[in-house]
């Protein structure tokens, strides 16, 4: 028990490991060794630890990163459009609060995707397939390895955890007490553009 009702395992913890990923162009792309993933937009955004106002459940870095990678990859609605998400939780009750914060849940609603098991590995939307930060955490390279999954995932190369029907994975990074955010969304089919 860490503090009632948290308890040890429900925080992330600290461990040792890397993650390297190769980006090309189209031309780079007909050369990859097997099936490439198309990166259908990118973003990044930062806000300060403290200000007056300052939602820390909902952090509005998080929301306006969110709506740039989804209007570069042209997402109108998340939760129909995307089919996977590796998100950053390094908390158990992360989960529920970065679901609302992209766009997955209506305010006080992601507990809810949570609890019925949309959210499950065989869920209708896959969340931290890889067991992410709750199961290992190598800082430093835990935000690009969400990245990584979710090239795995759309893929179809990511073994004993892949989801089905993952053709669009949002890969979801934060740190620095909610400072910096960057999400990527990748697919298996290459943007039109």
């Amino acid at each position: 028990m860490l503090w009632d009702p948290i308890r040890y395992s429900e925080t992330c913890p600290s461990s040792d490991g890397a993650c390297a990923m190769v980006l090309t162009d189209r031309a780079g792309a007909t050369r990859a060794p097997g099936p490439p993933d198309w990166m259908l937009g990118g973003a990044m955004r930062s806000e300060p630890t403290l200000f007056a106002g300052k939602d820390f459940v909902s952090p509005r870095a998080g929301k306006d990163c969110a709506a740039d990678v989804y209007r570069q990859a042209g997402v109108t609605d998340p939760r129909r459009d995307i089919d996977a998400v590796e998100m950053y939780v390094p908390f158990s009750w992360y989960e529920p609060m970065w679901l609302e914060n992209l766009g997955f849940a209506a305010e006080g609603g992601g507990w809810k995707l949570t609890e019925s098991g949309v959210t499950e590995l065989d869920g209708d939307l896959p969340v931290n397939m890889s067991g992410g930060v709750l199961s290992t955490n190598p800082i430093g390279a835990s935000g690009m390895i969400r990245f990584a999954e979710a090239a795995l995932q759309v893929r179809g190369q990511a073994g004993e955890h892949q989801a089905e029907r993952a053709r669009k994975v949002l890969g979801h990074a934060y740190g620095g007490g909610s400072q910096f955010f960057s999400m990527w969304l990748v697919g298996s089919e290459p943007p039109d553009s």
